[in-house]
């Protein structure tokens, strides 16, 4: 079994991502623009990540997008997750009693580390999950060193 090191500094990317979204939540109930209005509407999007023998998956539970709806980015080590929807012109023909999914779109970045090749990260979409594959380095396999022996003179 090998072990995974844990680095909190990769945390501190999500960390980030979540305090942002929070205060710009808040300072948008007090009448403030929020400082990123590009990420308006934009929910906090949670995954699954685990490590296979050869890569790291990450699967992500998109409901109700398509597809086309949902771009993967791989950037030095961060993957970014986005997904964006337009519901306007559907919640106009409808008078709701209650709404309590998100509309709009999500956005999530999770550092990789340095032990994958980012490049070659594969994306798969059913069911509504987004699985994507992100190879590991390959590690160098040992090389057996032969011994010769010198004829003493």
């Amino acid at each position: 079994m090998e072990l995974i090191r844990w680095n909190p500094a990769y945390d501190l990317l999500n960390v980030h991502s979540e305090l942002d979204q929070v205060f710009d939540r808040m300072l948008q109930g007090w009448g403030f623009t929020p400082r990123y209005s590009d990420r308006t509407g934009q929910g906090f999007l949670p995954v699954d990540i685990h490590r296979a023998a050869d890569s790291v998956v990450i699967e992500a539970s998109v409901p109700g997008f398509k597809p086309e709806d949902v771009s993967v980015t791989v950037e030095g080590n961060v993957l970014t997750i986005q997904a964006e929807r337009d519901e306007s012109s559907e919640a106009a023909e409808k008078e709701y009693v209650r709404k309590e999914r998100h509309v709009g779109g999500f956005y999530r970045q999770i550092a990789l580390g340095d032990e994958v090749e980012g490049e070659k990260a594969l994306a798969d979409f059913k069911d509504g999950v987004l699985t994507v594959k992100v190879p590991l380095v390959a590690k160098p396999e040992p090389k057996r060193i032969p011994i010769t022996v010198e004829a003493r003179k």
